[in-house]
C-alpha cells in the first residue's frame, strides 16, 4: 500500500536523492537510510543528501553528502513538511513524511509518531531486511522523534520492537552526556524565555541559535502549555512550536500563512520558516495572533 504508493510517485525515475531537511536528526537519518534500502532492492540507484550536515547527534550514524548531483532524476524529500525545510530544488520532487500538515507533493504524507517507523512499515511491505546501520538508525530515530517514546502508540512500539530484537538495547548506542552546546542552549533558553498567560494556557516565547526542538521541549517539561522557539538564521528565522494540549500543526500553518512563511508538522511539535524577520517582532505578533489579551506571568 505505501510501497506501491511511493513507487507510484516516481515513475519512471529511476536515479534518485534522498533529501533530508536542513541539519538532518536522527529521525530524517534513519527513514532516508532504510528508505534508501528498499530503492536499491527494486532497481532504483538512491544517495542521501542532508543540506546543511547532520546534528552531532545523528552523525555517528550516516556518512551524508551535502550537495545534490546534476544527473538525479527525482528527488524524495524525507521528513521534510515544508519546502522551506530544503534548499530550492529543482528536479521533480516527491514527498515522505510523517507530519500532518506540509506543502503537498505526490507521494506519501502519513501522520506517524516518526518518519523512521513509516520507512520501516514500507521495507516489512517491501520484503527487504534493512542493514543492521540502517535499522540501529531508524531505532534511534523513532526513539528521538517520539520524545524519548512519550508519543510513540501501539504500532510504534511493533517497529521498534523488530528493529531492536535485530540490533540490540537502545542504551547501546545513545549518547548519555549532553554536549557543551545543547547545555548553554538550554540555559540560555531558560534565561530568554517569557511566559504570559493566555485564553490557551502558559505560553512561553524564548531565543536560541541552535537546538531549538530540545528548548522548546524543555520549556513543555517545565509546565509551559505552548513553547515557542525562535532561532534567527543567516538566511532565516525558524521557529518552532511545541504542546501538549493544543494542534500546534494547525497554528504553525496559519501563523506562517500571516508571517509569509511556509509551516506545518505535528499536532504536538510544528515548525515555521521564514525568510527574514526580527525575533522580537515575530514573537510580538505570535502572541497577539494566540491572544490578544495575553498578560506576562510575574
Amino acid at each position: 500500500m505505501y510501497l506501491e504508493k511511493l513507487l507510484g510517485a516516481l515513475g519512471n525515475y529511476r536515479k534518485i536523492a534522498l533529501v533530508t531537511h536542513r541539519h538532518a536528526d536522527a529521525d530524517a537519518v534513519g527513514c532516508a537510510s532504510v528508505i534508501k534500502e528498499v530503492l536499491e532492492s527494486r532497481g532504483y540507484s538512491a544517495l542521501i543528501v542532508c543540506p546543511e550536515g547532520v546534528s552531532k547527534e545523528a552523525r555517528p550514524l550516516i556518512q551524508c553528502q551535502r550537495a545534490l548531483p546534476d544527473d538525479i532524476d527525482a528527488v524524495v524529500l524525507v521528513d521534510v513538511a515544508s519546502l522551506a525545510q530544503v534548499p530550492e530544488i529543482k528536479k521533480p520532487l516527491v514527498i515522505l513524511d510523517h507530519h500532518k500538515v506540509g506543502d503537498q507533493l505526490p507521494g506519501l504524507r502519513l501522520e506517524r509518531p516518526s518518519c523512521s517507523e513509516l520507512a520501516l512499515e514500507i521495507a516489512l511491505e517491501a520484503g527487504v531486511k534493512p542493514s543492521r546501520d540502517a535499522l540501529i538508525a531508524a531505532a534511534l530515530g523513532i526513539y528521538e522523534d517520539t520524545g524519548g517514546l512519550l508519543r510513540a502508540d501501539e504500532r510504534t512500539f511493533e517497529l521498534l520492537k523488530y528493529a531492536v530484537s535485530e540490533v540490540g538495547p537502545l542504551e547501546r548506542y545513545l549518547r548519555r552526556e549532553e554536549d557543551a552546546s545543547l547545555k548553554m542552549a538550554k540555559l540560555k533558553g531558560l534565561l530568554r524565555t517569557s511566559a504570559y498567560r493566555t485564553s490557551r494556557g502558559i505560553l512561553c516565547i524564548t531565543n536560541v541559535g541552535a537546538h531549538e526542538g530540545a528548548v522548546a521541549e524543555l520549556l513543555i517539561s517545565a509546565g509551559c502549555d505552548i513553547a515557542i522557539v525562535i532561532s534567527k538564521r543567516k538566511d532565516e528565522v525558524r521557529i518552532f512550536l511545541r504542546s501538549g494540549s493544543i494542534d500546534v500543526a494547525d497554528l504553525a500553518a496559519k501563523i506562517a500563512s500571516r508571517l509569509g512563511g511556509r509551516g506545518g508538522g505535528h499536532m504536538g511539535a510544528s515548525a515555521i520558516v521564514l525568510r527574514e524577520g526580527d525575533p522580537q517582532e515575530i514573537a510580538r505578533h505570535i502572541l497577539t495572533y494566540i491572544d490578544p489579551k495575553a498578560s506576562a506571568l510575574s
